[in-house]
């Protein structure tokens, strides 16, 4: 992880080099370093988050709900960041294909990190209901309603925010900075 060059002279400079292997060492266990990096690593989640998700989506609420719920598991080797936001899947009182959705939630993160969209001519529901809107060039997808006939879901979906592959690259680069901080302000 650190980048270190042995030049020892002596047994002085062999027991310094020894105690420094050992401080490291033990900052593995160390509580307060896991909770640094951690918060360390959940600020990296909030700044990726409000640089990413932007535009392409219409549900403010969901982003929100989204950004405030990122989550940290301890782990026997460490811990995960994750995050589980879902919302229930009916559309204004509208349960289309709800039982497509496991109990009955819209799996936010997901369509967040991956994306979404559905071409409607391949979607066997709603007796091939769903028809093309090619106006102006505007080629999302239309989903009548159910009962009046009159449009009731129209997007064209949208890519991922690839926000947790985002999170990992930036962290990948911060953590030795962040481990060398830790290192010089708790540790030496």
């Amino acid at each position: 992880m650190l980048d270190t060059q042995i030049n020892i002279q002596g047994l002085k400079g062999l027991q310094n080099h020894i105690d420094f292997v050992d401080k490291m060492l033990s900052m593995k266990t160390d509580g307060n370093f896991q909770k640094y990096i951690q918060d360390k690593v959940l600020e990296i989640a909030h700044k990726v988050t409000d640089e990413r998700l932007i535009g392409g989506t219409t549900n403010d609420d969901a982003i929100e709900l989204y950004k405030s719920n990122h989550k940290i598991r301890e782990e026997e080797q460490g811990f995960i960041l994750y995050n589980d936001t879902q919302i229930p899947a009916e559309v204004n009182g509208v349960q289309n294909n709800i039982e497509n959705y496991p109990n009955g939630m819209f799996n936010v993160a997901l369509a967040f990190e991956y994306g979404v969209g559905i071409i409607g001519q391949n979607t066997p529901s709603n007796d091939g209901a769903w028809a093309y809107n090619i106006q102006g060039y505007n080629f999302g997808w239309i989903l009548p309603q159910a009962v009046s006939g009159e449009v009731g879901i129209q997007t064209a979906g949208y890519m991922g925010f690839e926000i947790y592959r985002y999170i990992a690259i930036e962290v990948e680069k911060q953590l030795k900075k962040w481990v060398e901080e830790y290192y010089r302000k708790e540790v030496k």
